[in-house]
């Protein structure tokens, strides 16, 4: 009777300590971000834009950090609103514990995020804020600040006659207009300085083709800038096949291909800004339970202009090869 009667309290002594460790596992594993998950949706998942593997390397390594699970996905194309707001719906009816969400430029996306927010379900937004409604946490480029040091670095480069093409994406494009804007401002800061804009609608080609029609002017620019990598890499490729360097070209982003042609001497500079810093610090707020008291909402990443002369210094190396180290 007595060894039936210590079997027994043994089994609760038991039964008890496993549910004490139970609590204590759940509640470690919660605290140290076992059980928070992150969805992911960008703009671009395309293995051939730099810019955002560079942001998705970022966001991996800050969960990867924490110990949360994370998701990450996008539609090929930057501006395929259609698929980007089918993904915030099935990350809302997955119900991460966050969502990060670098937003299309659309309403119907601002709209698919607020349902995400409605649902209570922290969202972060990073590169660009929504077109709609009440801001939310973000991490944002400077897309401004970035086209005034591509404006400040082409007058520079253009000897004083600051006579400045510009080449965008689309006309209807937030960062372009951005980018846009800032290098007007740069460039109108100088005596005489002016600026033409061309798009060339995310074509290569077609950037190609303007750079074209633009050496062939009688009098050309001093400097060509190119508010995205596609716009860059064709009007390198006019320059070379006329093999006049006369017009400097200033590039954003830095593909491998960006950063080849600024060894090369056909690119001037790039404006480099730090995606994946925008990634890792996204994902970070995300992670968050609530924002520290009296810090603000919205966080900017800066940029930095690279040049041949200072490419290889340790910090640009780093900036221009995140995948090689943590990022910058």
């Amino acid at each position: 009777m007595r060894n039936h009667k210590y079997a027994w309290s043994l089994s609760l002594l038991l039964a008890s300590a496993a549910l004490c460790a139970g609590l204590y596992i759940k509640l470690y594993y919660s605290a140290s971000g076992g059980e928070r998950s992150v969805s992911v949706v960008l703009k671009s998942s395309s293995v051939r834009s730099s810019f955002w593997q560079a942001v998705s390397a970022g966001a991996a390594a800050a969960a990867k950090e924490a110990g949360a699970t994370i998701d990450i996905q996008g539609p090929l194309q930057e501006s395929d609103a259609e698929t980007q707001i089918r993904l915030l719906h099935d990350a809302l009816a997955a119900r991460p514990s966050s969502v990060v969400v670098a937003p299309v430029d659309d309403p119907r996306v601002s709209e698919a995020v607020h349902a995400i927010r409605r649902a209570g379900i922290r969202v972060v937004v990073i590169d660009m804020p929504l077109l709609t409604g009440n801001t939310p946490v973000s991490v944002l480029n400077d897309h401004l600040e970035a086209g005034r040091q591509a404006g400040e670095t082409a007058a520079g480069l253009a000897d004083g006659s600051p006579n400045v093409a510009i080449v965008g994406d689309f006309e209807s494009s937030r960062v372009s207009r951005e980018r846009e804007a800032g290098v007007k401002e740069a460039v109108g800061a100088y005596p005489g300085g002016a600026t033409e804009i061309y798009y060339c609608e995310d074509s290569e080609d077609k950037a190609y083709q303007i750079m074209q029609a633009v050496l062939a002017m009688p009098e050309p620019p001093g400097a060509v800038v190119a508010l995205n990598e596609p716009a860059a890499l064709g009007a390198a490729r006019a320059i070379v096949e006329a093999g006049d360097q006369r017009i400097k070209l200033i590039g954003f982003d830095s593909s491998v291909y960006e950063i080849r042609l600024l060894e090369d001497g056909i690119m001037s500079a790039l404006i480099v800004q730090k995606p994946f810093n925008m990634g890792y610090l996204g994902v970070k707020a995300a992670l968050r339970r609530a924002e520290p008291k009296g810090a603000s909402r919205v966080a900017y990443t800066d940029s930095v202009v690279v040049t041949k002369s200072n490419m290889y210094t340790p910090e640009n190396q780093k900036l221009l090869f995140p995948f090689d180290g943590e990022g910058s």
